[in-house]
């Protein structure tokens, strides 16, 4: 008879590291990246600086494992998704409100500070490329799931200006009624 397996229990470091991470986002997305300082986080945890710094060695550091963990966790959100039982073009639609949803409220600030910051740093540029990049292969098979026979160039192209147009929409301090708009507008792209 087979056993359930054993959950996997986290340590101590995993733990610390995790709660590392949510006060250093929530530092970041309610009080802004002047105020995302290494100093203050490890006053928020209790701990010194130098107990902060055995995790994350600088300020780039913390930013890019708190993007990371953005990120990770929308991707399983879409994941989820786009795995679902839902027709295509549900499934397209569900994920569009999600990522507004999500990017609309406090997950936007991590991204669009990566944005910025890719603007002047090789490093966050690096990350910004990855992150979309990951993102559209991710969009890319819902996209062809909805009957697109798009080459692989064409659907990265919609999977671009998918996200471009919920970006820009997010810029806009948008009321339902435009954020049903750019749903609407997504689905079109996909549908061309």
């Amino acid at each position: 008879m087979k056993t359930a397996p054993e959950p996997v229990t986290a340590t101590k470091g995993e733990l610390r590291r995790a709660e590392i991470l949510a006060v250093a986002r929530k530092l970041l997305v309610r009080e802004g990246y002047d105020c995302f300082v290494m100093r203050e986080v490890a006053a928020r945890i209790g701990a010194t600086l130098g107990n902060l710094q055995y995790y994350f060695a600088s300020r780039d550091d913390l930013l890019e494992a708190v993007v990371r963990a953005e990120f990770e966790q929308n991707q399983h959100e879409l994941a989820e998704l786009a795995a679902s039982g839902r027709s295509p073009h549900k499934k397209l639609t569900a994920i569009t409100k999600h990522l507004i949803e999500v990017w609309a409220h406090e997950g936007g600030r991590v991204y669009v500070v990566m944005s910025l910051l890719a603007l002047h740093q090789r490093r966050f540029r690096a990350l910004h490329v990855e992150i979309y990049s990951s993102f559209y292969e991710a969009l890319m098979p819902v996209l062809r799931e909805r009957g697109n026979q798009a080459c692989a160039a064409e659907l990265l192209g919609r999977a671009r200006l998918i996200s471009t147009l919920i970006d820009g929409a997010l810029v806009q301090v948008p009321d339902r009624n435009f954020l049903a708009q750019a749903v609407a507008a997504v689905l079109r792209i996909a549908e061309e």
